[in-house]
Parts: C-alpha cells; structure tokens; sequence
C-alpha cells in the first residue's frame, strides 16, 4: 500500500502549503498542481462540486503529484464516509466545536477499533494501489483527518478537541471565527488581540497536543507569518481568488486603472 507521504513530511515537523478548490473542474485542479502545492483540497462545503466531479479531481490531483484533500460539506456520516471512499489522503471535517462533536468525525472516518466506517470502497484502494482489505487495515494510520476549529466554542474547547483519538490536527478558519464573535474579516487581523491571541492559542494546543496544526491563509505574506506561529498544514487562498485575482489586476493594467 502506498504511503501518504506528507503525512510523514508533516509528522517530521515540515510546513506543507496547499490551496483550496472551488471550481468544479477537473483541468482547473491538475493546473494547479502543476504550480507545485504540496496538497489541493476539493471544497465540497462551500465549493459547488458534486461527488462525482470530487472523483475525477482527486484522481487529476493525485496524477499531477499533489496529495488530495476534499472537505465534506457536513459533520455527518454520508458526508464523510463518501468523500473518504473517493480515495483521497485527508479531509477536513468543518462544524466541529466540542469533543463530542470530533469524536463523530473519528466514527465515521476511521475503520474499527477505532471508528465505524464501513468497509467496501473501490475508488480508495485503488488510490492507494492496494486491495480493499489492506486499505481498511492500514487507512487508520494512513490518512488524515483534521476538523476545523471555526468559532469561539471550539477555540474553548480546542485542548478537548486535539486530545480525541483518531484526530490528526485542528485546522482553524480565520473567517468564521471572526463571525463567531461578530467581528469582521480581514479587518480583524493584526489589529484585534482578543482575535490573534486565539490564533495562536489553536496553533500551540495543536503542538501540545502532539497534533498538527492547519489554517487557510488569505495570501503568500500570512501563509508565513502562520507557519512561524507553528501552523504546518497551511493554505494559500483558492482557485478562484488567484482567477479572479489575476484577471482584475490585468484587466487594470491593459485599462490603465492599477494602483500604483
């Protein structure tokens, strides 16, 4: 069975950076892995991608040589399960604020002892260029399940969350976790301490808990300023922000509107 190689870089302490994918696109996913993320994730939460379009972009992604994650639109088991069945390396399990709200992700992402998840995906061992009983045995410890820590009830209760079983890392969303408190994103960073000090309280209960820490960073210039907080599994906008991104800023320039 093949080995999920950047879990081993990031269980080595390694920062890997990735990006997230919002368009249902297949050619769109393999482009960007040609610039070089060490992992993309499929965002079937926010992302308009149907699970059959998630299936052909895992197996574009894993072609082009970076490692695939899809988010699961829900905390539920035919979220999570089934996305998991696609064969990628990891998810990212969003609406999770207490222990017992991570301890429903580990049943459903981990085959027994551990969890509940059903044996019989196809897709998965392929992936893994293994059998489908190898995968279940060695899947627990293969792929990795991180939940996202998106509002003040589960920054408070983030050492509970990190100490479940089963569960790689907290992956933290600056965006809803300034909702969380009725504030405002971006206007909040840098400039709110009450907001900053739970961003590096999420990264140093990670490390603490001997768990990995992950976080969606807006552009290259924050991806770095977190990596020095200890965030390891660090994303670098989307797919559509770099599309969009890059069209307004040429379509100034041809226009002779960019600011100077």
């Amino acid at each position: 069975m093949r080995e999920n190689t950047l879990k081993r870089r990031l269980d080595a302490g390694e920062t890997v950076y990735g990006a997230w994918l919002m368009l249902a696109e297949p050619l769109a996913a393999e482009a960007m892995a040609s610039a070089g993320f060490d992992w993309l994730l499929v965002d079937m939460e926010h992302g308009p991608i149907p699970l059959a379009v998630a299936a052909t972009m895992v197996t574009a992604l894993r072609a082009a040589g970076a490692t695939a994650f899809v988010r699961p639109a829900w905390n539920e088991p035919a979220q999570i399960q089934r996305v998991l069945d696609l064969g990628c390396a990891g998810i990212v399990v969003p609406v999770v604020n207490t222990a017992d709200d991570a301890r429903r992700v580990v049943r459903d992402a981990r085959f027994p002892p551990l969890g509940e998840r059903s044996r019989g995906a196809v897709r998965a061992g392929l992936a893994f260029g293994t059998d489908a009983g190898t995968y279940s045995e060695r899947s627990n410890t293969e792929v990795l399940v991180y939940v996202q820590i998106e509002t003040d009830e589960a920054v408070a209760n983030c050492a509970a969350i990190a100490a479940v079983e089963g569960v790689d890392g907290l992956f933290l969303g600056p965006n809803d976790l300034a909702a969380s408190s009725g504030k405002r994103w971006p206007e909040v960073w840098q400039r709110d301490a009450d907001y900053m000090a739970k961003i590096a309280q999420v990264a140093k209960v990670a490390q603490a808990a001997g768990k990995h820490a992950g976080i969606l960073a807006r552009d290259g210039v924050m991806a770095t300023e977190m990596a020095a907080l200890g965030y390891r599994f660090v994303g670098v906008s989307s797919d559509i922000n770099y599309l969009m991104g890059t069209a307004r800023r040429e379509l100034d320039a041809a226009r002779g509107t960019a600011k100077r």
